[in-house]
């Protein structure tokens, strides 16, 4: 395995963090301004997200920042958390969750999710550096985070809801690439924690995933006893190859589409792809 040094910012360190929730705070505010900016037909329009309209993606923001505003909390006063839930029931229940916002008049929604998320980044902030990487903050559905996964967690939300968003109000629909570049890694994370095993059964593959954006990056997925690890680096041997923008990786990672230029063994191809559930 040849190694590759990224030429993104390291967010993961003390280093990095100015990056990270400057880029938060980015991504938040371009999916805001959408949302005040929608008229009442399109606060009614259908989302990429099938349970979703507009106005219920402005309620899952809402819900998620006020759940992350409690987890800190939590975290601070060393109360005790509950086993995780895991992620195959986290797409349904946050669906429920942010349609139970319809019977709140819309403006009090937005008013609300401006003043949490407000909380919210001066809680990223207020994270001394030293404690970036070091400090455990507990989430319900994956289990205790280092505190930069908090972070993290928020800029794929807002990353990715806002090509969602900028579907459903018909404009061009794109993911900024800093944004999506800065992911790169924690979508690896992300399809590990999708990865269904039950379907995986005597599937062996080694696949080379190819990161365009940045010049000549690769990783290695490996998929083997029903389990899925990846590492930085291209493999000596590949069944099959993904080369992606990181934009376009980011969006085939959250299923909202099929991208990436495929090449190799067909079945290779067409097996490691049926291996993630949605969320």
């Amino acid at each position: 395995m040849t190694s590759t040094v990224p030429t993104r910012v390291d967010v993961t360190q003390p280093a990095g963090k100015n990056t990270m929730i400057r880029l938060v705070r980015q991504e938040f505010r371009v999916c805001f301004d959408m949302l005040v900016a929608a008229s009442e037909q399109e606060w009614h329009a259908q989302t990429p997200c099938d349970l979703w309209e507009v106005r219920d993606m402005a309620g899952h923001l809402l819900d998620a920042a006020y759940c992350y505003l409690g987890y800190f909390k939590q975290g601070e006063h060393g109360w005790p958390t509950e086993e995780p839930r895991g992620m195959r029931a986290y797409g349904d229940a946050l669906g429920q969750s942010a349609r139970e916002y319809r019977g709140v008049y819309r403006w009090e929604v937005l008013g609300r999710l401006e003043a949490c998320t407000d909380l919210l980044f001066r809680y990223f902030e207020d994270v001394p550096e030293d404690e970036w990487a070091g400090r455990l903050v507990p989430h319900k559905w994956v289990g205790p985070v280092p505190a930069f996964m908090m972070a993290a967690f928020q800029l794929m939300d807002y990353s990715v809801h806002a090509w969602d968003l900028r579907k459903a109000l018909g404009r061009d629909a794109f993911v900024d690439t800093e944004a999506s570049d800065t992911l790169v890694p924690f979508m690896f994370g992300l399809m590990q924690i999708c990865f269904a095993p039950e379907v995986a059964d005597g599937v062996d593959l080694t696949i080379d995933v190819h990161i365009t954006t940045s010049g000549d990056e690769h990783w290695t997925v490996q998929v083997k006893e029903n389990a899925l690890t990846f590492a930085p680096g291209a493999p000596e041997n590949a069944d099959a190859t993904f080369a992606f923008p990181c934009n376009e990786f980011c969006l085939d990672v959250y299923q909202r589409l099929q991208g990436g230029a495929a090449s190799g063994d067909q079945n290779s191809i067409d097996s490691f792809r049926k291996l993630f559930f949605t969320i």
